[in-house]
């Protein structure tokens, strides 16, 4: 029966997938040679799809008497993956626990190692091929009511098998909870394992983990409870070669973060891999192998018994959001203390807003950007009281690595770098607006010697001319807008325009140089040189 269930899906996408990548132009006419194509019968017809009305994206066909809809239409009402085999004009499908090819042409359909006869040919029309649905009917078993009077087609239809995610070969069976996916295209759809639990609301679906043989698959349910809560399950699940080896299921109301499923430590002899899961009270930490190697319990290690999500993790530390309370939470494993992070980075009214605000939840609008090394962390904080969605970025310098921090090499100054500026000193010199990236200059290059010079002598006047004031904190999440100096001892520096005629450099945390200076502005401008197009 499942045989036939899917059949005409398979069909319909095939023909998609056909019309899409022969390289042949289709007729004008329709190639169905047994009856001509009436479109004007067809006009004002609609299409009901379990008792919904379904909008379709072409309009549809009427030859000898039957009705038909574009595949494309056909086939969005069931998911597959279909791969189209160029050299061979074979188009296979894919479907948990089921598997078809079909060539282009055929009358035969190959439906899990067997043939199957097609009861009417397929149509092509001006580009887009058709297919009946009386056949969509025998095909799949579902049951099809023609009402001549108001024009509709009543299609009922069980379907087992939800798929997930549009662009994921992921399917849920709604009957088992049997979870089925396939690598991609080219491999078959497997049966990967059950879910502890059943998918009931609106459905997004995630990877991550370290990949490979090993990956997290994250599924998040959102539904509405009898309190009228909006709730998140989220479902964490262990992939090992395809199947199932552990998951954990965690539930927040109201708000739900991505829980991070994947992080990096550095060792000796280079960095280590590391896949994430939790049910929102206990972090389990896995290697590259698989194997669990730590589990961290944040009710303890916070103070408080809540469930938590779980934004990042490092070495020595996590970054978790408790769901009550809403305010990001450092946990520091180095010195075993915890941090309120709105109450250590912000100030003034945004601080007063985010530790005391409740409607409709607390909300402190900050974010993880990033570990900096050295204890330090980034976090891009968006107010919850601005009209624009700029973020500012900070950093939190955890206490724990203060000292370390102390006996770091002291960078050098844009006056010594001035002073030693020259394209023996200077490596490379790198310009980009946001994505829009121009041609670098290199000290190898002699061509580019001249150049680099006109950025030596930029950095001079800065330090004799350039004025200090104190730096904007607002930093856009885009790509970077400026140049940026490298040289050949490590050290680098960043000029970023300030206004017409105006540049700046950041000189420390807070505080920036700016130059009035309209050569050295026309020398920045003239540096940016566009690739040619290839």
């Amino acid at each position: 029966m499942l045989l036939y269930k899917r059949l005409l899906t398979v069909l319909t996408m095939v023909a998609l997938v056909v019309t899409m990548l022969l390289s042949t132009s289709m007729s004008a006419a329709a190639e169905d040679s047994s009856g001509a194509v009436d479109t004007s019968k067809a006009s004002g017809i609609k299409v009901m799809m379990n008792g919904y009305r379904y909008e379709l994206n072409s309009a549809p066909l009427v030859s000898r008497g039957n009705v038909y809809l574009s595949v494309r239409d056909m086939g969005q009402l069931l998911g597959t993956i279909v791969s189209w085999n160029a050299a061979a004009k074979l188009v296979s499908m894919k479907y948990p626990e089921l598997s078809v090819k079909l060539g282009y042409g055929a009358k035969i359909a190959t439906v899990n190692d067997h043939q199957i006869a097609l009861t009417a040919p397929l149509l092509n029309l001006q580009g887009r091929i058709y297919a009946p649905l009386r056949f969509f009917s025998e095909a799949t078993k579902a049951e099809v009511v023609w009402d001549a009077a108001s024009k509709t087609v009543r299609i009922t239809r069980k379907d087992t098998y939800r798929k997930l995610n549009v662009g994921s070969p992921i399917w849920y069976n709604r009957e088992t909870s049997d979870i089925y996916m396939a690598r991609n295209e080219q491999y078959p759809v497997v049966l990967i394992g059950t879910l502890d639990g059943s998918l009931v609301g609106n459905i997004s679906v995630s990877s991550g983990g370290i990949g490979g043989s090993n990956s997290i698959l994250t599924i998040v349910d959102q539904h509405i409870n009898e309190e009228r809560h909006v709730l998140y399950d989220a479902y964490s699940l262990f992939i090992q070669n395809s199947k199932i080896v552990s998951q954990k299921k965690a539930t927040y109301v109201q708000r739900y973060e991505s829980n991070t499923t994947y992080f990096q430590v550095e060792r000796p002899g280079g960095w280590l891999q590391r896949s994430v899961m939790t049910d929102g009270k206990i972090v389990a930490v896995f290697d590259e192998q698989g194997k669990a190697i730590n589990n961290y319990d944040l009710p303890a290690l916070v103070g408080k018994d809540e469930v938590y999500s779980v934004l990042a993790v490092g070495d020595d530390y996590l970054v978790v959001r408790p769901n009550q309370s809403g305010l990001l939470t450092l946990i520091d494993l180095k010195d075993h203390t915890t941090a309120v992070l709105a109450d250590k980075l912000l100030a003034g009214e945004e601080r007063t807003y985010a530790l005391n605000n409740k409607v409709p939840y607390s909300v402190d609008g900050l974010k993880y950007a990033g570990d900096m090394g050295h204890g330090s962390l980034d976090f891009f904080f968006y107010s919850p009281t601005a009209t624009t969605n700029r973020s500012v970025r900070l950093t939190y310098d955890r206490p724990s690595y203060e000292e370390e921090r102390n006996n770091l090499p002291k960078p050098k100054s844009l006056s010594e770098l001035a002073a030693v500026c020259s394209p023996e000193t200077v490596t490379s010199v790198s310009l980009q607006d946001g994505d829009l990236v121009y041609i670098p200059l290199n000290s190898t290059n002699k061509a580019d010697h001249e150049s680099i010079n006109k950025v030596c002598r930029m950095l001079k006047k800065f330090v004799k001319s350039g004025v200090e004031g104190a730096a904007s904190t607002a930093e856009v999440e885009t790509f970077f807008h400026g140049m940026s100096i490298s040289f050949a001892d490590g050290s680098y520096l960043q000029v970023q325009e300030a206004g017409q005629n105006r540049l700046s450099i950041a000189t420390g945390r807070g505080k920036q140089l700016v130059l009035d200076d309209l050569e050295a502005y026309k020398d920045f401008k003239n540096l940016k040189v566009l690739p040619p197009s290839s």
